[in-house]
């Protein structure tokens, strides 16, 4: 058993320890502020405080986690083993800065409970993000940190014993529209086939009135190609369903549609699902009661996971509605407009509320690629995107992390904007597998 002595022992000092010596890396561990205990304890020890006794293992503590409420940090910056760090100091130590510190800032999204001018969206800009301005955003720290400490450990105490954590792939859906024209309804297909006339897009005009007479598949309509590729991958993914009522930015057809209850029916029958919170939700919270429900009544299913649609954040108050619905996993984790981790790790974490100092029960599930990011916003040629996606893959890889890839099922139609990428994506979960076989 590894024994960590602290000053004082606070919420945030439970939750970080246990991020890191019950999840991360899984050791037997207790706290304690007891000064005598710890100089007496014969076993393995870990000192993390702000002066060493003796000549045990010895991190300087910085004060973010001996305190209560949310103000500026000074998160000074320093490098150790070519990985980004923060909360360093002038030390020849073996850890010149806090990872307990960093780990916290990063993962519970301090920086966002900050003042901070949002995005057209309403989000915190992904350019603001502390990993995006300093560069180390497509590195998963928090996991390099835990290795560290790891090996910090095991050099002075060889006989403490760890459990290694495996690669993981996830491979999650965002069901935006279920069908490119079908459920649509009269008024919102005339209105496409009015923007493609005045386009002059006959060809599109044609395919809509194809599709609608029955000539012609669904151009969204990927899903049985998609469970094709999960039986030949052996992969079993999540899928997200938008079922809020219709407005600029949830176009979903209704969820009164017999088409798209079907749909959600087979799939539920099939693999896990989860409620894709309309971006109207973020603003009256009352929605995602509304539309869990609808889920729930329609795959017959009880739901515990959620995604955001836009990838709306904001804390604490999204994750406290999320809560008080008695869902305990959220997937929203992420970047919009760029790849890489949004909290700096690339694991599986408990949610920590600041505004209550609490850690809570929910549970973030980090996506480290979309496929909107590559394409919309990156603008990244099929084979550009499964380049850097394998990159990053093999980057959480190294750490044996967690990763997990968005897509979207119009991702899959080779007859519409993302034509030439249903190649790259078999080829990516084709890498994923070799990935996850390989110890």
């Amino acid at each position: 058993m590894l024994l960590i002595y602290v000053q004082k022992i606070t919420p945030r000092i439970r939750y970080v320890m246990q991020l890191y010596f019950g999840e991360l890396i899984r050791t037997e561990f207790e706290i304690t502020d007891d000064a005598n205990r710890f100089q007496s304890f014969h076993g393995a020890r870990l000192n993390y405080s702000q002066r060493p006794f003796h000549d045990e293992c010895f991190v300087f503590a910085e004060d973010i986690l001996f305190e209560s409420g949310i103000h500026e940090q000074k998160i000074s910056r320093g490098n150790r083993k070519g990985i980004p760090t923060l909360f360093s100091r002038q030390s020849s130590g073996a850890f010149p800065f806090d990872p307990f510190a960093a780990a916290f800032y990063l993962v519970t999204r301090y920086e966002e409970y900050l003042p901070f001018t949002p995005d057209q969206y309403g989000r915190f800009p992904d350019k603001e993000n502390t990993g995006v301005k300093e560069g180390f955003h497509e590195v998963p720290v928090v996991n390099h940190f835990a290795m560290w400490l790891k090996e910090f450990l095991q050099q002075r105490y060889p006989e403490l014993s760890f459990q290694n954590p495996s690669f993981e792939f996830r491979l999650t859906y965002d069901i935006d529209f279920a069908f490119a024209y079908r459920g649509k309804g009269f008024m919102r297909n005339a209105g496409g086939f009015a923007k493609s006339l005045l386009k002059l897009d006959l060809k599109e005009s044609l395919w809509r009135m194809h599709v609608l007479r029955g000539m012609e598949a669904d151009p969204y309509d990927t899903f049985d190609y998609q469970f094709a590729l999960h039986e030949k991958f052996g992969l079993n993914p999540l899928y997200f369903f938008l079922l809020g009522d219709f407005n600029k930015f949830d176009k979903n057809i209704p969820w009164t549609n017999p088409r798209l209850q079907s749909l959600i029916r087979s799939i539920s029958n099939r693999y896990d699902c989860g409620l894709h919170s309309s971006y109207a939700s973020n603003s009256y919270s009352g929605k995602v009661k509304t539309e869990l429900q609808r889920l729930e009544s329609i795959s017959g299913k009880k739901i515990i996971r959620n995604r955001q649609h836009f990838l709306k954040l904001k804390f604490p108050d999204t994750y406290q509605t999320l809560l008080a619905n008695e869902i305990t996993e959220d997937y929203t984790m992420g970047f919009a407009s760029l790849t890489g981790f949004r909290s700096g790790i690339a694991s599986p974490y408990p949610w920590y509320d600041l505004s209550k100092e609490e850690t809570t029960s929910l549970r973030i599930f980090p996506f480290t690629v979309m496929d909107a990011s590559l394409h919309y916003y990156l603008k990244l040629s099929p084979e550009h995107a499964l380049t850097k996606t394998k990159s990053l893959m093999d980057e959480v890889k190294k750490v044996n992390g967690y990763f997990q890839f968005l897509a979207h099922n119009d991702l899959l139609s080779e007859s519409t904007t993302w034509h030439g990428w249903r190649t790259g994506f078999a080829e990516l979960l084709n890498h994923a597998a070799g990935l996850s076989k390989s110890r």
